[in-house]
């Protein structure tokens, strides 16, 4: 039997005016972070527009449906819509680090590049100025620090004018600024982790509260103390979405009991007392790294599942795999980022670099990040600049005595004695990267502009990653082409 079609729109349907379907792509402004999250939440029970949503809602109604739905049932996703926008001023490098180890967020952090930091902008902790042995200890060593780094500042710069001086016609301002630049690059390591510093942060309701939670549970008191303060800083906002923010303890009671359950199973290792550079390596890579890649660009273009294409990949010649991965990029502009493909090829690296270089490192959330405790036993790196100024042998004078504040420290306080240590020391990480983040990570750490110390890092990062994979030396080219590994 024909079927026939209806020639007429069925009685239930509902013609939409044509002015209704229009394409809308607006901002929701000016109004409060909950009430935007509530008008975002409820499109999935309204047809209405949102701003339409948005008007019909009063804080006090937002309030009652986070405290019913994110509260009360656990649907914290919708506070991911309430954006906040933080400005974090006056506290340490350390805790600067702390903050944006949350994944999830937006971070601009004052530069240690192009300002000279303040020199009585310093952190003291309570507990040390409490005990006044260790307390003129501690004022003694941060006080030289800082005067130094302003003297060396200026001498550094005034050297840097004298060995590049300015070409005929170039800015006079844009030479200066570059070689201030190349000063606070250099003179930045003298800086210890208690310098003040201000931070812009914008973050989601969700993310926050975990954030809290998180400092809150810190062993640090600044981070205890920073947690309330954000906290009643953002409930002037969004007062229900923080409504629970306890200190997360469990995270570093479990630690502590993980710490003492190994004490007297690992042996620390010997400190290094000398100077030491970025190292880097690739302690796991995946050996089926190009079977992984071809089958994750095919698998979108294809119906099948992923046994049955592995199979059907596996059996093509090897030229035929890298012609796949060479058309998957070959469109790429300069600032395109690699085919998320890449993201299915997972490599573990270790990092050891000094202090100021791992803070632009940390940066780099995409993937996972499990950082041991700053100490002076790994050594320390001395800026170039400085053996040119000569100022090498009075350099290492400031290491050893700020190594020797923190042991000082460490026995009453073993939280608290990083703040003495200089940005020169060196951090050890390990970083779980897929190969689209490291090739991201090297194109933007390793230009030219960037800082010696993570530009060495990047370039070694990629020559071990090509060793590793020697295919993606020439399909990719993070570095330029002319790059070899």
């Amino acid at each position: 039997m024909t079927q026939h079609l209806p020639t007429e729109t069925p009685p239930t349907a509902t013609m939409v005016p044509m002015e209704e379907t229009a394409r809308r792509i607006y901002l929701m402004n000016d109004l409060p972070p909950e009430v935007v999250a509530v008008a975002f939440a409820k499109t999935s029970r309204s047809p209405e527009p949102f701003d339409q949503i948005a008007a019909e809602l009063t804080e006090s109604a937002s309030a009652q449906f986070h405290e019913k739905w994110v509260v009360g049932y656990g649907h914290a996703s919708v506070a991911e819509h309430a954006i906040l926008s933080l400005a974090v001023e006056n506290i340490s490098i350390l805790a600067a680090k702390a903050i944006e180890d949350n994944r999830l967020a937006s971070y601009t952090e004052k530069s240690t590049r192009y300002q000279i930091y303040d020199p009585k902008r310093v952190y003291r902790p309570t507990d040390i100025m409490a005990h006044p042995g260790l307390r003129d200890s501690y004022e003694k060593l941060i006080t030289r620090l800082l005067e130094t780094y302003i003297a060396w500042s200026e001498r550094a710069l005034e050297y840097l004018k004298y060995r590049h001086p300015l070409e005929s016609g170039k800015s006079e301002r844009l030479w200066e600024s570059r070689l201030r630049a190349q000063a606070c690059d250099s003179i930045r390591y003298l800086l210890p982790t208690a310098t003040l510093t201000n931070l812009g942060w914008t973050v989601n309701a969700r993310a926050l509260a975990h954030a809290i939670r998180k400092l809150g549970g810190s062993p640090l008191p600044e981070l205890r103390e920073i947690a309330g303060e954000l906290n009643a800083a953002a409930r002037t906002r969004v007062p229900t979405l923080l409504k629970y923010c306890d200190p997360d303890l469990a995270r570093s009671e479990s630690g502590e009991a993980v710490r003492t359950l190994l004490a007297s199973r690992l042996k620390s290792p010997s400190r290094i007392e000398e100077e030491a550079g970025p190292e880097v390596a690739i302690l796991r890579h995946d050996a089926d790294a190009v079977l992984r890649l071809v089958c994750g660009l095919a698998y979108p273009q294809q119906g099948g599942d992923w046994d049955a294409l592995e199979d059907e990949v596996r059996s093509w010649p090897g030229d035929e795999h890298l012609r796949v991965i060479q058309t998957s990029v070959a469109n790429l502009g300069p600032f395109d980022p690699l085919p998320r493909a890449f993201e299915h090829v997972n490599l573990l690296v270790e990092i050891t670099v000094d202090y100021g270089a791992w803070r632009d490192i940390q940066r780099h959330r995409i993937g996972t990040q499990t950082a041991q405790e700053l100490t002076p036993d790994l050594g320390y790196t001395i800026p170039p600049l400085v053996e040119e100024l000569g100022l090498r042998g009075e350099f290492i004078n400031l290491l050893a005595e700020s190594a020797a504040v923190h042991d000082r420290i460490r026995p009453e306080f073993p939280h608290e004695a990083v703040y003495p240590l200089m940005l020169a020391f060196r951090k050890r990480s390990l970083f779980g990267w897929n190969l689209r983040e490291v090739f991201h990570f090297v194109r933007l750490r390793g230009t030219s502009k960037g800082h010696a110390a993570y530009r060495r890092v990047a370039i070694e990062l990629w020559r071990q990653t090509c060793r590793c994979y020697p295919w993606a030396a020439e399909l990719l080219h993070p570095l330029g082409e002319d790059f070899r590994a």
